[in-house]
């Protein structure tokens, strides 16, 4: 296998990684697979009418060094590579006809042939609601059997591998970069644990740079690998409305969540439910797709049908204070509850004294938005604190 891996690894040397790359007919060219095609001449693989005269010339010159350091490197980083000839590699993603030649893996991707792959999608920049909401809709699909994919990036990719963590779930990462690039240094703890418990993956080899035109490419393995693309927060020209066109072209289901009809920011969102991507208000309008279709993979009881948080009456908050006011009653002493971790223990410890802007827990705590993201969604999803309006977060008293 090893003799294997490394004639696939060379081919994808030789070819470039490009989105346009025909592997489905190559591969049906050669039955033999990448061996075969070393071990072909130049007028074999000429005759076979699957590579364009700039192949056939990288193909000529391409020897096995570089392929054996890649191999060489990944041993030592513990990175694993997997051929389409694998069992390993995801049957979803050989079907779409531009698949890797190679994928290198940190971590595993068993547990994903026993869930139902859904990705979620959306802007880096994306507001508070839109961070909250991907976290909570990856956590109910999380829990109900699914295998929540996205990108590894900031905003709604975080939210949406942190969410998936939290309900203790299996999520994959796919990057647009090397495993040894120095990538969003605020996200390594993110992709460790994504990594313990699911798989970061990449088709680019060794330390590739994070370089803009390699995001548009990996965009079809996060489609490839789902049976249907979430995309929320996304504006009229995001780089998640490129996942959601590689989802419809590979024949994948598109959903979006709605947002703000003025905003720049959900445009693209809206256009995609213009036109007909199904819109999602809960974790209910995706699986109820899947439901008949892959029942052993699913577990409906766990599916919520509402994202929306339950409203804040401001008149119920003004009679309580006023009560209070004309009737003092000495208050013990908050209680502070469990937390998993010293992290939730020190935001708890902030909060029983009273509510906080999430901007003052941050100044407060010194923690990276990723880490206090986690840490606040965490301690939400086990109902230790809630947030109010205006991003303010409070303890829940028992």
């Amino acid at each position: 296998m090893m003799d294997d891996t490394l004639y696939w690894v060379w081919l994808q040397c030789a070819l470039g990684i490009s989105s346009s790359l025909r592997t489905q007919e190559i591969a049906e060219a050669f039955p033999g697979g990448a061996e075969e095609i070393y071990g072909s001449n130049d007028y074999e693989r000429r005759v076979a009418g699957v590579f364009t005269n700039m192949q056939l010339d990288k193909l000529r010159g391409a020897s096995l060094r570089e392929a054996e350091a890649i191999l060489d490197a990944c041993a030592q980083r513990d990175v694993h590579i997997i051929t389409p000839r694998e069992e390993d590699y995801p049957e979803r993603l050989r079907q779409i006809p531009n698949y890797p030649l190679a994928l290198y893996a940190r971590g595993a991707l068993g547990e994903f042939r026993d869930r139902l792959p859904i990705s979620i999608v959306g802007t880096r920049r994306a507001d508070h609601k839109s961070v909250d909401i991907a976290g909570r809709l990856s956590a109910d699909l999380t829990r109900a059997g699914c295998a929540v994919i996205s990108g590894g990036a900031l905003g709604i990719d975080s939210a949406a591998h942190w969410g998936a963590l939290h309900a203790n779930g299996c999520t994959i990462a796919v990057l647009g970069c090397g495993h040894g690039a120095e990538y969003l240094p605020e996200n390594i703890s993110l992709r460790e644990k994504i990594a313990a418990s699911g798989a970061v993956i990449t088709e680019y080899p060794g330390s590739t740079a994070p370089i803009g035109r390699n995001f548009p490419v990996r965009n079809r393995i996060i489609s490839g690998l789902s049976v249907g693309t979430i995309v929320i927060e996304a504006g009229e020209r995001s780089g998640s409305l490129i996942t959601a066109t590689c989802a419809a072209e590979q024949g994948r289901d598109v959903f979006a969540v709605p947002g703000d009809a003025f905003g720049s920011t959900y445009t693209g969102g809206n256009k995609l439910i213009r036109e007909g991507a199904k819109p999602v208000f809960s974790a209910m309008d995706v699986l109820e797709e899947y439901e008949l279709l892959y029942p052993e993979l699913l577990n409906m009881r766990h599916a919520r049908r509402d994202l929306e948080r339950a409203a804040f009456n401001p008149a119920d908050i003004a009679r309580s204070r006023k009560q209070a006011a004309v009737k003092p009653k000495p208050q013990p002493a908050p209680k502070i509850l469990p937390a998993r971790n010293p992290i939730e223990t020190q935001i708890l410890k902030l909060l029983q004294h009273k509510p906080m802007h999430i901007d003052a827990l941050s100044k407060a705590t010194g923690l990276s938005f990723g880490e206090l993201f986690a840490a606040l969604m965490a301690l939400e999803i086990d109902q230790l604190i809630r947030q109010m309006p205006g991003k303010i977060y409070e303890v829940i008293l028992v």
